[in-house]
């Protein structure tokens, strides 16, 4: 395999990371903006406290906003 086929690939990588950050930036944005809707909506609803539960069982929203801001310097 030659140097340019090393450079594509690299390229290629570069910019599949750079679009799954894109995608992450907006299901965080998205995300926010549910858990807000969801505040509002807390003192409506008979059981509250799911507005606290995690995203997953193994990624809590936290640690995955924690992960993001990790990375953007």
């Amino acid at each position: 395999m030659t140097l340019n086929g090393y450079d594509s690939a690299f390229e290629q990588a570069t910019n599949e990371r750079a679009e799954i950050r894109m995608e992450i930036e907006r299901l965080l944005n998205r995300g926010e903006m549910l858990d807000k809707l969801l505040e509002c909506l807390a003192p409506f609803v008979s059981s509250p406290q799911a507005v606290d539960a995690p995203v997953t069982p193994e990624a809590p929203q936290g640690e995955v906003h924690h992960e993001h801001q990790e990375h953007q310097g």
